[in-house]
């Protein structure tokens, strides 16, 4: 009797030890730190945080491979650097002679473009405009109508506050360099 009120005794003891150990944790799966093998709830779900301020108008085709270096101007103008006025000094060649040299006041503007070009204005000390193509800090001229009969073409760029080019027409070549004013 003593024996089978011992066996019960343990069998009560192991049952009750058993069936009240069930395994705590966060039982939300809505938690950051959902555990699935978790049985009762201990109160300790987390849970993101909420921006107090949402954007009321989200993107509904986000990035899947943002910039990891956003431009923290990208209303910047790539061209408004190399925009003012330059006093550059030309020295030009006839039919490949040495012609002289002059100096003068060269604008450079966007002319109100949105995209690469550029407009040298008073190159070659004549009061007209000519437009370029930029290429990051690089510049060429498209062939464009000087005088007459006469075109223009070159290329040239910007190196810190300086300006050098290289232009070229029918029978003459000309080169300039300026600083920034």
């Amino acid at each position: 009797m003593k024996a089978r009120f011992l066996i019960l005794a343990i069998i009560v003891a192991f049952l009750t030890v058993n069936i009240g150990c069930k395994k705590e944790g966060c039982t939300d799966p809505f938690a950051t730190n959902y555990d699935s093998e978790a049985e009762k709830d201990d109160g300790s779900c987390t849970y993101p945080q909420v921006d107090p301020n949402p954007d009321p108008n989200p993107d509904p085709n986000p990035d899947p491979n943002p910039d990891p270096n956003p431009d923290p101007n990208p209303n910047t103008d790539p061209r408004e650097a190399y925009l003012g006025s330059y006093w550059v000094t030309d020295s030009t060649w006839m039919m490949g002679e040495y012609s002289g040299e002059t100096s003068y006041a060269l604008q450079i503007t966007t002319g109100n473009t949105k995209s690469d070009t550029i407009y040298l204005n008073n190159l070659l000390n004549r009061g007209k405009s000519f437009f370029a193509i930029m290429a990051g800090s690089n510049f060429s001229i498209p062939s464009q109508q000087v005088d007459g009969p006469y075109y223009i073409t070159g290329s040239g760029n910007f190196n810190n506050n300086v300006i050098t080019y290289k232009t070229s027409g029918d029978i003459y070549e000309n080169r300039g360099t300026g600083t920034k004013q």
